[in-house]
């Protein structure tokens, strides 16, 4: 009998932790959704109003009075763009650091991922000078061509994992089968490994969606992403909440949208290197 209270002892406090932790985490993204939807006045009442008359002014205002929409789909093209490129140049170099051993390999190897942890702030100028030598400044190529550099090391190190738990014996059934290497990552390892792509998948585009400083950088009034526009609405006569409340929830409706809809591929590719 004292066994059984212990248990649901621990059950409800474990339920109870966690009820709590969810809502220290969720009462930041609910209040901004509540502002969204608040006038300027309720916005700044004190005490805060949880009650009150909701309106779609900030989303008019913002999206199609000053042009929000736009940076939407140059967020959209951009992130699509970068995880696209991102996962055809990394996933065959993974698989090419996980079959093949060559001279210095681990070096090239570290060296790739330090690429990673360089911080944005130091390649700044580099980078901005690069792209202007180049005339890729307020481009898509430029700035897609920047987050793919920034996600490659990630790609590259997350998929080599996956990679290393799929059995070599396999490549050599396939190869005597009469598949080339590449007849082989296409054809078996790639499918194998396919829960592990879209968690990949999902981190890249969710890095190349928030991702603010390479973009404030390179991009310029036509091509600029969302991150990077919100900015605009801190003006001399004012900071506009209620539209800054609207601009960022809409931003996180995609990842919400790309989580749930890969969701169980995500689960089973952040497990499968645990499982043997």
């Amino acid at each position: 009998m004292k066994a059984r209270r212990r248990r649901a002892l621990r059950t409800l406090f474990a339920y109870a932790f966690i009820a709590a932790f969810l809502a220290l985490t969720l009462a930041p993204y609910v209040w901004l959704i509540m502002t969204s939807f608040k006038t300027r006045v309720d916005a700044f009442s004190i005490p805060p109003k949880i009650v009150f008359k909701p309106t779609l002014d900030n989303y008019v205002t913002a999206f199609l009075d000053k042009g929000f929409t736009g940076n939407v789909k140059n967020s959209l093209v951009v992130t699509l763009a970068t995880t696209l490129f991102s996962l055809v140049f990394g996933l065959p170099s993974a698989y090419a650091f996980s079959r093949f051993s060559i001279r210095g390999d681990r070096i090239l190897y570290f060296y790739l991922l330090g690429t990673r942890f360089t911080p944005v702030i130091v390649i700044a100028l580099p980078l901005y000078l690069i792209m202007a030598k180049i005339r890729l400044l307020d481009s898509f190529a430029g700035i897609v061509v920047a987050h793919t550099a920034f996600n490659l090391a990630f790609v590259v190190w997350m998929m080599k994992g996956f990679f290393d738990t799929v059995p070599a014996e396999i490549d050599d059934a396939g190869k005597v089968d009469g598949c080339s290497w590449l007849g082989v990552f296409l054809r078996i390892v790639l499918p194998l490994t396919l829960n592990g792509v879209a968690a990949t998948a999902i981190f890249c585009a969710i890095n190349s969606w928030n991702e603010f400083l390479m973009a404030l950088i390179l991009t310029g009034r036509r091509t600029a992403t969302l991150p990077v526009a919100i900015p605009g609405l801190l003006t001399p006569q004012g900071t506009f909440w209620g539209q800054i409340a609207a601009v960022g929830s809409v931003i996180t409706i995609p990842v919400f949208i790309l989580a749930f809809t890969v969701q169980r591929y995500m689960i089973r590719g952040m497990t499968f290197g645990a499982i043997k």
